[in-house]
């Protein structure tokens, strides 16, 4: 039997140091190392070690009781939290670890919604209780109360029954309530009863320990591989999940993917054509080569070009994506010298974002600037690191600025027409106002005697392949349906592109006519404050446009939870810890896109020319007489053909 589980945690709370006890107990590695000491096995990056967080997903693997399991070691810090989200498809459990002398933060909180939301089954380990602040039944009560009724403790497990777990079993067999009342009840009689409930997540069990010393962590292992199962198949067709895009030092591009059903083997066509050169199994920054790997493993392969993170393979189809819980609210311009061409650093950061795909570069031309998304000012500090040990080149950022979206309040009509000589195609679009987090989706309304369903299918391509923006900042375009309601191509004229430039057109002279909006990611917080600071502390959510529930007050401890704009709130942590002498603090998590609490200051800031945006033209392309003419997007539906 395979297993893959991955630790996840808050910064600091000692994921990397329950992960070398793992290896350590199941005799994968000969001595324990350290964050500290530079040499914890899995964080073998030199930027890791030089910074001393886990800045990469990495795995590790280890037989107990005749399975084999795979261990990934998740970052903590909230800047590398996109890295985390794309391994979760990958896990058959997660080890959630808690800081029992710091308790719930609001990364934890994340982590628990992204587990949800991903259903993963979820194990819960209370670490650092060799501490004298360090407190196992007020943490899981914490627990309980913030997160689910059924994290049960299960330190006993063995031994004995409690009665909410009896309960929980209780409700598929109606004799486990009875037997536990005379007494009679075993672990063995329902493990099998235990283990499902767990798998449809309706148990999540909770032990403790001290990973640093080794307490609690071999009983851990013993109820955690007593507990867990799966059921791969490989007889069935070959499908998988990819999870991430690595460069090795050779620069030899590596395909990591998690094999869901079925065999692989070298040389075997898996992606249009595209044959694997090597399967590679690794374990730690080591590895070994493999002709052919099955359903639970999880490898890395060579020689696909055009394989991208959460791409399914196989019967699963190449089509299906992950849809990313957690955004980048921030972007900041990439500075180097003028000596370093642009194309290099194009190229370089090309590699980057295949690796790590929530960057979002974009290059501007125009501008020669690049720009990317990042999640805050460590990531910053990493990707200049990183850079500069890979690729050999010194860069910095400009301050990063918040990442704002647009969308429309209504719904519009857009034409677009796109006619040079020798080339025909135009498009008649409704944009309308879609869900809040939908993104961009598209239908058609088009009759296929008005426009053939593979042009239809043409333009559904093309609202697909580019980001599209918006006419009041220059911002990305989202929540929005956009409907085809009509068409026209030429018998003799008419090519690929010129739908795409019709397309486009269409969009945009829609969005000129449209009631646009500004949206900006928002930041759900959670303070802990000194209660002498408490109306300080409201007063400035209010003044910083956030909103706030009433404040939980225990022993002089104040606890305040609340919503506002990133960029209000980005720097307030420092604020905080200024006018509370360090004892203050916030924690932040992503609470999506809602309109701008202050757009007229934003689009003045943007000084955006929507008019002046070559990339993005509004107006359309006519012919007559043999002659091309350009006809701006408020004159354009005088023109049309969809009006004759």
């Amino acid at each position: 039997m395979k297993i893959t589980f991955g630790i996840l945690a808050h910064v600091d709370a000692g994921k990397t140091t329950l992960s070398e006890q793992i290896l350590y107990l199941t005799n994968t590695i000969r001595s324990l190392g350290s964050v500290n000491k530079q040499n914890s096995f899995l964080d073998y990056n030199d930027v890791e070690r030089e910074r001393g967080i886990t800045v990469f997903s990495e795995q590790a693997s280890f037989v107990l009781n005749n399975n084999q399991y795979c261990l990934i070691d998740t970052p903590g810090h909230v800047d590398f939290s996109t890295e985390l989200e794309r391994v979760l498809e990958a896990l058959d459990y997660a080890v959630l670890l808690i800081d029992g002398t710091d308790g719930i933060q609001g990364h934890t909180e994340t982590i628990w919604g992204l587990l949800r939301e991903y259903h993963v089954p979820t194990f819960l380990f209370i670490n650092k209780l060799d501490r004298e602040t360090a407190d196992y039944e007020k943490t899981i009560g914490e627990l309980k109360d913030s997160f689910s009724r059924e994290i049960m403790d299960f330190t006993n497990i063995f031994s004995e029954i409690s009665e909410e777990i009896a309960a929980a079993a209780a409700e598929t067999r109606e004799d486990i309530l009875d037997q536990f009342i005379e007494g009679n009840l075993c672990f063995d009689e329902i493990r099998d009863e235990i283990i499902r409930l767990i798998q449809e997540e309706n148990i999540f069990p909770c032990l403790g320990g001290a990973a640093a010393t080794g307490q609690g962590v071999e009983k851990f292992l013993q109820i955690f591989s007593s507990l867990t199962r799966t059921d791969y198949d490989n007889s069935l067709p070959f499908t998988g999940k990819v999870i991430k895009i690595r460069y090795d030092e050779q620069k030899e591009r590596q395909t990591f993917l998690k094999i869901t059903s079925g065999k692989i083997h070298v040389k075997e066509p898996i992606l249009d054509g595209q044959k694997i050169n090597q399967i590679r199994f690794y374990n730690g920054e080591k590895y070994i080569v493999s002709q052919e790997a099955s359903a639970g493993d999880i490898v890395a392969v060579t020689g696909l070009k055009n394989s991208y993170s959460g791409m399914g393979l196989g019967e699963s189809g190449s089509e299906q994506q992950q849809v990313n819980r957690i955004m980048p609210t921030l972007q900041a311009k990439v500075l180097y010298e003028t000596d370093i061409s642009d194309k290099a650093i194009v190229e370089i950061f090309h590699i980057l974002e295949e690796e790590d795909p929530m960057l979002f570069c974009q290059w501007e031309a125009s501008l020669k600037q690049l720009k990317i998304h990042i999640m805050g000012k460590i990531q910053l500090e990493i990707l200049k690191a990183a850079v500069l040990k890979r690729f050999g080149v010194e860069i910095t950022f400009a301050q990063p600025q918040v990442v704002y979206l647009e969308t429309i309040s209504g719904p519009v009509t857009g034409h677009g027409h796109f006619e040079p000589l020798r080339h025909y195609a135009e498009v008649a679009v409704r944009l309308e106002p879609g869900v809040l987090g939908s993104g961009i989706t598209f239908s058609s309304e088009c009759h296929v005697d008005t426009l053939a369903l593979n042009f239809q299918n043409l333009i559904k391509t093309h609202v697909f392949e580019k980001k599209h923006r918006g006419v009041l900042t220059g911002s990305e375009l989202t929540d929005i349906h956009i409907i085809l309601i009509w068409g026209r191509a030429h018998i003799k004229h008419t090519e690929g592109g010129d739908f795409r430039e019709a397309l486009y057109r269409a969009i945009r002279q829609g969005l000129m006519k449209a009631d646009s909006l500004i949206l900006e990611p928002y930041y759900a917080f959670t303070i802990k404050i000194a209660q002498e600071h408490v109306g300080r502390v409201m007063n400035d959510i209010t003044k910083y446009s956030g909103s706030f529930q009433a404040p939980d007050i225990k022993n002089g401890l104040a606890i305040i939870s609340g919503k506002g704009p990133v960029a209000s709130f980005v720097n307030y942590g420092e604020e905080i810890a200024s006018f509370s002498g360090g004892r203050g603090q916030i924690s932040f998590r992503f609470a999506g896109y809602h309109p701008c609490h202050n757009p007229d200051e934003v689009i003045k800031a943007r000084d955006y020319d929507p008019d002046g945006d070559i990339d993005n033209p509004s107006c359309s392309v006519f012919c007559a007489k043999g002659t091309s003419y350009v006809v701006n997007w408020y004159e354009a539906e005088n023109y049309m053909h969809y009006f004759r």
